[in-house]
């Protein structure tokens, strides 16, 4: 339990061996287990390995998702692996629980340990046959998808609100830049009218990864993919999705044009799109930045270097040439 006389702490980071001997001792693993801290983002990740597997343990920020939004998580999980969707998967302790409940010096905070996704980011490089298979495997997820909404979560992610949330979480980290101010809020208002201008009625709706980009699954050797991260997972347009991945092509790689195609036609092997849709993905696009960029603000305990320095050096002007070479 927290101890009342202690310093409070605002993040803390577990210990792998504490871990390692009172918490992934309740699982069925084989052999001697091995336990490494990877890295920090909105949650805290641990490699995980016995005799046989590798594991990931996700340890969740306290108060940044509750036991609800979780098994939210989880219960989309279950659902698209058992459709054939190749995701990575939440692995039941002994006593067949999914979730584990931590009392950390800040509060309660909950984990969960996932099946690894063989092989490595295609962040590197990505092959035609690649971005092929990941536009279906992305499609896959939005057919079993569509018109369904998550259990026990407030997760319906409306475009225009989201515009304006967005820009109240970034605006107090670059007001005593005024071109950046100025056309941040430029760029938001031509975006909120441009939704404003079409149906978004005619375009098709249901749960989506919410951050998918090629950081958020793995492929092996043998072109086998497998999908993860859905931490971010909510109700809305398609098009978000495919945009996520869009932004993040241009962002990583030179052959944008060929990766799109390849990713489009794997996609609509699985399930079509409209002219709409297709037109709107860089629109979506630069969403997906925005999106980012203030949930990174808005998280500033975790991304406080990029908070201080990259949105003031260039990430706003980024993101008006995104805008102005890739949205007509």
């Amino acid at each position: 339990m927290k101890n009342d006389k202690s310093f409070p702490v605002q993040y803390s980071t577990l210990s792998s061996c504490a871990l390692q001997e009172k918490i992934l001792i309740k699982y069925p693993l084989n052999g001697l287990i091995l336990c490494e801290y990877l890295f920090r983002g909105l949650n805290d990740n641990y490699l995980v390995e016995d005799s046989t597997s590798k594991y990931i343990f996700k340890v969740y920020r306290y108060n940044w998702r509750n036991m609800e939004e979780i098994e939210a998580e989880i219960e989309l999980l279950q659902y698209l692996k058992a459709n054939g969707v190749s995701v990575s998967i939440p692995v039941p302790d002994r006593d067949n629980n999914l979730i584990q409940k931590i009392y950390a010096p800040e509060g309660v905070r909950y984990a969960v340990l996932f099946s690894y996704a063989k092989g490595e980011s295609p962040l590197a490089r990505i092959t035609s046959e690649q971005s092929h298979i990941t536009g279906r495997e992305l499609a896959k997820i939005h057919s079993l998808t569509i018109n369904k909404r998550l259990k026990n979560r407030e997760c319906y992610l409306d475009i225009r609100s989201l515009l304006d949330k967005s820009f109240l979480s970034i605006e107090p980290f670059i007001d005593d830049r005024h071109d950046d101010l100025k056309n941040l809020n430029e760029i938001i208002n031509n975006l909120k009218l441009k939704f404003e201008s079409i149906s978004l009625n005619d375009l098709d709706f249901g749960i989506c990864h919410g951050d998918f980009h090629p950081a958020n699954y793995h492929i092996s050797d043998s072109n086998e993919i497998t999908i993860y991260d859905f931490d971010s997972c909510c109700c809305c347009y398609f098009v978000y999705d495919i945009a996520s991945f869009y932004f993040s092509i241009i962002r990583f790689y030179k052959d944008t044009e060929i990766i799109m195609k390849d990713f489009l036609e794997g996609y609509q092997e699985i399930r079509g799109l409209n002219k709409s849709e297709i037109s709107l993905i860089p629109y979506f696009g630069a969403v997906s930045f925005i999106w980012m960029v203030a949930t990174q603000c808005s998280n500033f305990e975790i991304f406080s270097h990029f908070v201080r320095n990259n949105i003031k050096r260039n990430t706003v002007v980024n993101l008006k040439k995104f805008i102005d070479d890739h949205c007509n």
